[in-house]
């Protein structure tokens, strides 16, 4: 049997008629915001310490738990990835600043601690029929850097699945904290005027959003630059943010028919979400951060699909993006599934394929749901979806999840029990004679191997998964973070030292290399030569191509043969599209679909 469960959670909007929530300050806040221009100091940029604070001691104390597993593990996350300058080693609680954030009391007792911390969440836990899983939105600014500070997240128990067996739903759950942690980072639409250059403390050359016909793009200048790369669309002039929702979702999140699964847009489908580049870079474009050691997910959807996909979308007919006839059932366009073609609150007229919860490859106790089956299948990390199905007995499906693994040349091979099958090629499988059925490998096989984004038993309860790495919660290593470790971590390996060339994070046991898009460094921060196609500004590497839009001292960049070269914007496109390979990452409507 099928499943397609569409449960539709408010993250921000609780019963419309009555309250609303949105990442919105203050009339005062947003006034004095508005009025205040950034005074940045030369302090270093550090790893960002993210501390949460449960407003009460009287929560129940399984979800407590279970909430503070999911936020360790976040803090991880942003602490790997995500630097800072900080303004102050602690933050302190000042008496102009707000006793209530989003309708909740701060008690006089939280308000007198004194937090080691860059940003300070503050958590709610509720279990109440209020039309929403969980929401985040930043309350309090540094003066100076003008970067959130103090944060508000409140988590609906009603609407969180809490399985600790299920890592499917395990990492949901992180994806819905790291998202919502991104919104109190101020990635909300009161903040979109404010962001600039980290550098200078100046505004950008243009605009960082616009309104046209009544929907908001974002047009800062690395998510531009990017976004113009990625799509193949050199006049592309902002990215679509979501145009449907209502307040909450609308404005505040990436558009779905644009970026489809990234942890960005307004909902979450069946499937994992992907942090790309998207996000990555425009955190960067804040102001407020700067990207350490990392490799976002990759995404296919819509890559190099020209400014057609980005101006029509679906309504060419010509885009495999997009389904154009409702219920017909097919492998998900990702094929991380079987999936019927529908449309969802945030497509508007466009449909899509959306998987069957039963269906979905990469879920392993789907397995056991169809295991009275005769169909030969396999779910888990390492399976994709295929037209046609293989069984012992004179039995046919469809479509059947299969077991697949790529080469070091990203060639496919299908993988049915002791038997391999070289799946390089479109075209059919040569089923051994004593089995019945047909299958079929992918038009595309390549793209299985090159947009693998999937890690190792999607890193088993103890981990969250990017680019096919499992950043471990403390104490574990391993490629799916399954070994015991209390030293420190590196690409899977438990190390007493970290490897010549990376640099410790004590705090959080991991060592890691050079900033984003550098060659050479002198520590995690501090880039010395940025690889081909980049510029060095401030210990960091901006695209090449953004020297119009930003200020750079020192126009120049290392090709290749370590020759300094002249910023000539002509040959520095040819190397960014030469190199940039597959470079790509709820609050209100988020979609439970497992």
């Amino acid at each position: 049997m099928k499943y397609l469960l569409i449960f539709t959670i408010l993250f921000y909007s609780i019963d419309c008629q009555k309250q609303q929530f949105t990442y919105r300050f203050s009339d005062g806040s947003k006034r004095k915001l508005e009025e205040l221009k950034p005074n940045i100091s030369e302090k270093k940029w550090e790893p960002l310490r993210i501390h949460f604070e449960y407003l009460s001691s009287n929560y129940n104390e399984n979800y407590t738990s279970y909430i503070t597993e999911i936020l360790e593990m976040v803090s991880i996350f942003f602490y790997r990835f995500l630097l800072v300058r900080r303004m102050n080693e602690k933050i302190t609680f000042k008496e102009s600043y707000p006793k209530q954030f989003y309708g909740f009391q701060i008690k006089q007792s939280l308000m007198d601690q004194q937090y080691d911390a860059d940003l300070v969440i503050f958590v709610n836990i509720e279990n109440s029929t209020k039309f929403y899983k969980a929401y985040c939105g930043p309350t309090v600014y540094d003066e100076l850097s003008l970067r959130p500070i103090i944060a508000l997240m409140s988590w609906n128990i009603n609407y969180t699945k809490i399985d600790k067996t299920n890592k499917i739903i395990y990492e949901s759950n992180l994806e819905s904290a790291i998202h919502e942690i991104i919104h109190g980072l101020g990635i909300t639409y009161d903040y979109f005027s404010k962001y600039y250059d980290s550098v200078t403390g100046k505004n950008y050359e243009n605009p960082n959003f616009y309104k046209q016909n009544n929907i908001t793009y974002l047009s800062t200048p690395r998510l531009i630059k990017f976004a113009r790369i990625y799509f193949n669309c050199s006049n592309l002039k902002g990215i679509q943010m979501e145009d449907n929702g209502g307040p909450g979702t609308s404005d505040f999140h990436f558009e779905r028919l644009l970026l489809y699964n990234e942890l960005m847009t307004g909902s979450q489908l069946t499937g994992n979400l992907l942090i790309t580049d998207f996000t990555f870079q425009l955190l960067q474009d804040t102001g407020f951060y700067r990207i350490s050691d990392y490799t976002p997910d990759q995404s296919q959807w819509g890559r190099n699909k020209g400014c057609k996909f980005v101006e029509n979308y679906c309504n060419n007919n010509n885009f495999t993006e997009f389904c154009y006839q409702k219920n017909i059932e097919s492998c998900s366009y990702e094929r991380t599934g079987q999936s019927i073609c529908m449309q969802e609150i945030l497509g508007g007229q466009c449909m899509y394929q959306q998987i069957y919860t039963d269906q979905f490859c990469k879920n392993d106790q789907n397995q056991v749901q169809n295991k009275s089956s005769q169909i030969i299948t396999y779910y888990g990390s390492d399976s994709i979806c295929l037209d046609g199905s293989i069984s012992p007995i004179e039995s046919y499906q469809k479509f059947t999840c299969q077991k697949f693994k790529c080469d070091l040349n990203n060639k496919l091979k299908i993988i049915i029990g002791d038997l391999e099958f070289d799946c390089s090629q479109s075209g059919s499988i040569q089923i051994p004679n004593d089995f019945f059925g047909n299958l079929e490998c992918p038009n595309n096989p390549e793209n299985v191997c090159l947009f693998r984004n999937d890690c190792p038993n999607s890193c088993g309860l103890k981990g969250f998964c990017i680019n096919k790495q499992c950043i471990c919660s403390k104490g574990y290593s391993g490629l799916d973070c399954q070994q015991q470790c209390d030293d420190y971590r590196y690409q899977g390996s438990c190390l007493q030292n970290c490897p010549n060339l990376t640099y410790p994070l004590d705090i959080i046991k991991y060592c890691i290399g050079c900033p984003g898009n550098c060659l050479n460094c002198s520590n995690y921060n501090q880039c010395t030569k940025c690889k081909s196609g980049y510029l060095l500004r401030e210990g960091f590497c901006d695209n090449l191509l953004l020297e119009k839009e930003l200020d750079y001292q020192n126009p120049e960049y290392i090709d290749e043969n370590n020759n300094p070269q002249s910023s000539d914007t002509n040959s520095a496109e040819i190397v960014i599209s030469t190199n940039s390979n597959i470079l790509m990452m709820c609050i209100i409507l988020f979609m439970l679909l497992y």
